[in-house]
Parts: C-alpha cells; sequence; structure tokens
C-alpha cells in the first residue's frame, strides 16, 4: 500500500473518507426527507461502509487498496440518488465533484507527506482532515447559496455537466490505478496523471463559474419578472380606488333621488313597495360596502376585494382575521403573498367546478410570527415539483409569493388533498 498504511490506518482514512463524503453531498442536495431521518439513514450507511471496509481490508488488503475508492463511489451513487430530490443528472453531477475533491485531497495528501515528511502516514491524514474543512468553508463562503439556487432551473444542463465530469473521474481514477497505484510508477506516469487533475479541476471551476453566472442573470429575470407583476398590482389597487371614489359619487348624486322616492313611497302610504324598496336598496350597499375583517388597513383591502370577487363568482368565502396595522411587513410584500395566494384560490375555484365551492382564510399573529393558511376548492389535479405546484401559465405568482417570504425568513407549504388546496405561510413579524 502506499506510505505502507497498516490495516488500522486504512480503515481511519475510509472512514475519514466516508464521512467527508456524505458531509460534502449534503452541503449540495435538497434531501427527500426531514433532516432528522436523513441524518439517521446517513449515520446508518456511515456504518454499514465502515463495517465493509474494515472485512475487505482484513481480508484482501491489496485489492483494497487498489479498488475501495472506486467502489465506495459507485455505492455512493446508488445510495444518494435515493436519499436526494435531485434528478439522477443532478446526483452524478454532485457525485462526480465531489469525487474529484476528494481524489484531490488523497493526491496532494499523499504526496505531502512524502515530500516533506519522509512518507509519515499520520502527516498524510492531518493534511486531509484541514483540506476538507478548507473545502467546505470555500463552498459555503462562494458557491452553495448560487448552487441550490440554481439547481432547479438546470435540469437539462445537468446532463451534459455530469457526463463531463463523470468522464473525467473515470479517466483520472484509471490513470491513477492502473496497471498500479500512481504514487509508486515513474515521473513521467505521475506528471500525466497531475496535468489531467489540473485539467479537471478547471473545468469544474469553469462549471461552478457557469452556475454563479446562469444565477446573476436569472435574479436580473426574475428581478424584471416580479417588476412588472407589482406594477400589475398596483395598477389593480388603483383601479380599486378609483372605482371606490366613483362609488362615493355615485352615491352622493343618487341619496337625493333615493330620498324623493322614499318621500314619495310615504306620501301614498305605500308601505309595501317602500319596504321592498329599502330591502333592494340594502342588499345593493352591503354587496357595495366594503367588510371590515381586521386593523391592518393594506390587509383589510387586499380582503375585502377577494371578498367581492368571490361573492360575484359564486363562491363562499369565510375569513379570520387578525393583524395589527403596525407589523413589520410592507403593504406591496402583504399584496404579493395574500394577494397572491387569494388569486390562485379564487381561479381554483372556478376552475373546480363544484356545486358549493369556498375559500377559507385564517391570519393570526403569535410570537412575532404571522401566520396565514388559504383553503380552497379545486380539482384536485394540482402538479407538484420538489413540494412546488407548477401552473399551466408562467407560475410567476408563487414564485413571486416565495420571493416576497423569503424577505421575513418565512415558510410556505403547499397541499392538495380530498379536493382542498391549502397553502401555508409564516413570516417573521415585528
Amino acid at each position: 500500500m502506499v506510505l505502507g498504511v497498516t490495516v488500522s490506518v486504512s480503515i481511519i482514512r475510509n472512514m475519514m473518507e466516508i464521512i467527508q463524503c456524505c458531509v460534502l453531498f449534503l452541503s449540495m442536495d435538497k434531501p427527500r426527507y426531514p433532516w432528522k431521518k436523513t441524518i439517521s439513514i446517513y449515520v446508518a450507511f456511515i456504518a454499514l461502509c465502515t463495517v465493509g471496509s474494515t472485512i475487505w481490508v482484513l481480508t484482501y488488503p491489496e485489492s483494497y487498496g487498489k479498488y475501495i475508492t472506486v467502489s465506495f463511489f459507485a455505492l455512493v451513487v446508488f445510495f444518494v440518488q435515493y436519499m436526494s430530490q435531485y434528478s439522477i443528472s443532478q446526483v452524478l453531477y454532485n457525485v462526480s465533484l465531489l469525487v474529484f475533491v476528494q481524489l484531490w485531497g488523497i493526491g496532494i495528501g499523499v504526496r505531502f507527506a512524502m515530500i516533506f515528511f519522509g512518507g509519515n502516514v499520520w502527516a498524510d491524514i492531518l493534511f486531509r482532515f484541514f483540506y476538507f474543512w478548507v473545502v467546505v468553508w470555500l463552498f459555503y463562503r462562494f458557491f452553495r447559496e448560487a448552487y441550490l439556487e440554481i439547481a432547479d432551473y438546470m435540469r437539462e444542463r445537468w446532463k451534459w455537466m455530469a457526463a463531463v465530469s463523470m468522464a473525467g473521474d473515470i479517466l483520472f481514477i484509471y490513470c491513477s490505478i492502473y496497471p498500479q497505484h500512481v504514487m509508486v510508477r515513474d515521473t513521467r506516469d505521475r506528471i500525466i496523471s497531475c496535468g489531467i487533475a489540473v485539467i479537471l479541476f478547471a473545468t469544474h471551476i469553469t462549471m461552478l463559474r457557469a452556475i454563479n453566472t446562469m444565477r446573476s442573470e436569472l435574479k436580473a429575470k426574475e428581478e424584471m419578472e416580479y417588476s412588472l407583476l407589482n406594477n400589475a398590482y398596483l395598477e389593480h389597487a388603483l383601479a380599486m380606488i378609483e372605482e371606490k371614489v366613483a362609488l362615493a359619487d355615485r352615491s352622493r348624486h343618487d341619496a337625493r333621488h333615493h330620498d324623493l322616492v322614499i318621500m314619495e313611497y310615504a306620501k301614498r302610504g305605500a308601505m309595501e313597495e317602500l319596504l321592498h324598496y329599502m330591502e333592494e336598496k340594502a342588499e345593493t350597499e352591503e354587496l357595495e360596502t366594503p367588510v371590515g375583517f381586521c386593523g391592518n388597513k393594506t390587509v383589510n383591502s387586499i380582503l375585502s376585494a377577494y371578498a367581492q370577487k368571490a361573492k360575484q363568482a359564486g363562491i363562499s368565502m369565510t375569513v379570520e382575521a387578525a393583524v395589527k396595522q403596525d407589523i413589520g411587513i410592507k403593504d406591496i410584500d402583504f399584496t404579493a403573498i395574500l394577494g397572491n395566494a387569494l388569486e390562485n384560490a379564487v381561479h381554483g375555484c372556478i376552475k373546480s367546478e363544484k356545486e358549493e365551492p369556498f375559500i377559507d382564510v385564517k391570519i393570526q399573529t403569535k410570537n412575532n410570527k404571522l401566520a396565514m393558511t388559504v383553503c380552497n376548492s379545486c380539482d384536485g389535479g394540482v402538479v407538484f415539483e420538489n413540494g412546488i405546484p407548477q401552473s399551466e401559465k408562467s407560475g410567476i405568482g408563487v414564485k413571486s409569493m416565495m420571493r416576497s417570504a423569503a424577505k421575513y425568513d418565512g415558510q410556505l407549504d403547499f397541499q392538495c388533498e380530498d379536493n382542498v388546496f391549502k397553502v401555508r405561510i409564516v413570516l417573521n413579524a415585528s
């Protein structure tokens, strides 16, 4: 074995590689299961790999030294695909990236120990330990945020990125272990292996930079879409204000005529006609007069507007709202979040074609948290991807909700059960 490693040291190094691999993958991944369950499964996987590798190194130490790395990473591909929300293409790229990172660390660690410490194996282990944490820090500092943000928008691109990186890893591993470990071969072979590693390193850096660039372009595009959406809401709000002003003017203008009609009925003693007229007038005023739902003017305006819209569409809408005026959430963000949720609810009810469509809204504040729940009738055919409902249109509304909620460290949860669609929103309020 390289550096004359003993069985016990091989087991220690292998455990380090397994743990590092799992930590690196989780830093790039969106797990399929809750974190508690995910960590438990990963711990069990690490334990099983450690036991298996220990048996292998005790039984066939030569083949262990030659094939353990490639065997382990092949096993990792199957395991993480089961644990991840991502497509197989993205999982393959993630694995190929972390494989290269670890192979690079193994190669540098061995050379470091041989050149500066006369082949001391503990120098190699210590180097790998610090190398790993430097890599994790660099990834979190410069790439992770962009990487996770862009992941869902690169479905097709992951295929060629995975193909290139996997091919590079296979070539690098083949040149490193065939016909024997590169560290015990001549200088020419080591230079060739080093050259392949440098080219592969440059390829991965280029890919990561491309991801960062695409993230910037995507954010600029979303900014434009968000601005257009906000402008549309402002125009809608302005139209509502103008409608209210016109209604007030019309009411003042019509008041004199109403008084004259009432006086005429009273003079003639036509009490039944008078009562019928007053009932019609009361029904009209009830339809046109905004309902007071809560103390927050913006929330009340949004709820009033959509309550009228729902009533006109024959939708039953119930509201329980307790929101104070000064809650620390901007009006435009309230409009984007609650307005979109109610707009989608109305469309969902209309599309469902149910005999008794309904919308149920609950908004409350507790412990500096604002919780909103909107339930509505639906046709049950809602398609989800990574927990997000997919729209036949552009889906800008949901994106706008998520973007505005993120400003307040918010959480959104979408569900569809028994032909009822539910969105739950929790925001940090002041």
